[in-house]
Order: structure tokens, then C-alpha cells, then sequence
């Protein structure tokens, strides 16, 4: 599970970086696929991560709302995470090198989180049988 979540996240990541580079984040709304892209391969990790701590520590037969908010709230949080990184680099590399800002507003911000949601709410429901 492990390993097909980093293949997942490195592609990702390999567009993300892609999109950077061809400047193509400056299309409308481009990054709404890549959230919930990240959010579900994010999920995917949470799911690799949740289903070895439940395997070793017999909570397996835990409640389903259990192991979605574990999972869910995984991405999440990476998602957050993501978004305080935008905000350090519009902070000081945008400003420094006056280039473009990767965090437009808090309407986008919010949007984000909520793709970041969407995605790892769908890997959840895709995924949830590996449990």
C-alpha cells in the first residue's frame, strides 16, 4: 500500500512541478484538479499509514466513522500544511523575486481545503475495502 501511495504522491508532484515550471498555474482554476488529486493520494498514504497502526494494534474492527476521520483528517491535514507553505512562499519568495503569488485570496484558500476534502473523502470510499 505504502509503495503505490509514493508512486501516486510523485506524480503529483511531477505535474505540480510541471505546471510551475510552464507558469500553466496561471489558468483559472488549474489547481482545483491538483487539490483533489493531492487530496486523494494523500489519502492513499493515510490509508497505507492507518491500516499498519490498525493491523498492529488490533483496531481493525474499529467503527467505519473511525477510520474515515483518521483518514480524511490525515489529508487534511497535509493540506493545511500546504497551504501554510503557500502562504511562507508568497511571504518571501513572491515578494523577493517578484513572482506570482500561489495563494490568490482566502475564497481560494477555503476552495482548496475543499478539494483537498473532496479527494480524500472519494479515495476513502474507493479505497476503504484495503482496511
Amino acid at each position: 500500500m505504502f509503495k503505490r501511495a509514493f508512486i501516486a504522491i510523485g506524480l503529483v508532484l511531477a505535474v505540480h512541478i510541471v505546471l510551475v515550471a510552464t507558469g500553466a498555474y496561471e489558468i483559472n482554476h488549474i489547481d482545483t484538479p491538483m487539490h483533489v488529486a493531492g487530496g486523494f493520494v494523500i489519502a492513499m498514504l493515510g490509508l497505507a499509514i492507518h491500516h499498519a497502526v490498525a493491523s498492529a494494534h488490533h483496531t481493525a474492527f474499529a467503527p467505519m466513522w473511525y477510520h474515515f476521520l483518521f483518514v480524511v483528517g490525515f489529508a487534511m491535514l497535509v493540506g493545511v500544511a500546504w497551504e501554510f507553505y503557500e502562504y511562507v512562499f508568497d511571504q518571501t519568495f513572491a515578494v523577493w523575486f517578484d513572482i506570482a503569488r500561489a495563494q490568490l485570496s482566502l475564497t481560494d484558500t477555503m476552495k482548496d481545503l475543499l478539494m483537498d476534502g473532496l479527494g480524500a473523502t472519494t479515495a476513502f470510499a474507493f479505497l476503504r475495502h484495503q482496511l
